[in-house]
């Protein structure tokens, strides 16, 4: 099983509709961490790195947490999310 870690750049229009069209099912874990079920003959280790930049910019998820992305036929790829929020906050001094 392959895994995506590194950090993506930030996500275009075009990215975010070809992942969003490319997506058959979100699932959400009890923790409230998605992974993504897409379309069979789409390559899956493209959609683990769009999932991953996908939600590194939409920033709503405040934890990290690892991830996948698999498709009708089994293929799986991880991925790690990277929420940045406590990093932000020391950047930016906010934190006491």
């Amino acid at each position: 099983m392959e895994k995506i870690n590194g950090t993506n750049n930030r996500l275009t229009t075009e990215e975010a509709s070809r992942f969003e069209s490319g997506v058959v099912e979100t699932v959400w874990s009890e923790a409230g961490e998605p992974h993504y079920i897409i379309k069979d003959g789409l390559n899956v280790k493209e959609y683990a790195s769009l999932a991953k930049k996908y939600l590194e910019n939409e920033r709503i998820i405040a934890h990290d947490f690892t991830s996948h992305v698999i498709n009708g036929s089994g293929e799986r790829v991880d991925f790690e999310y990277k929420s940045g929020w406590f990093l932000e906050g020391l950047a930016e001094q906010e934190m006491e």
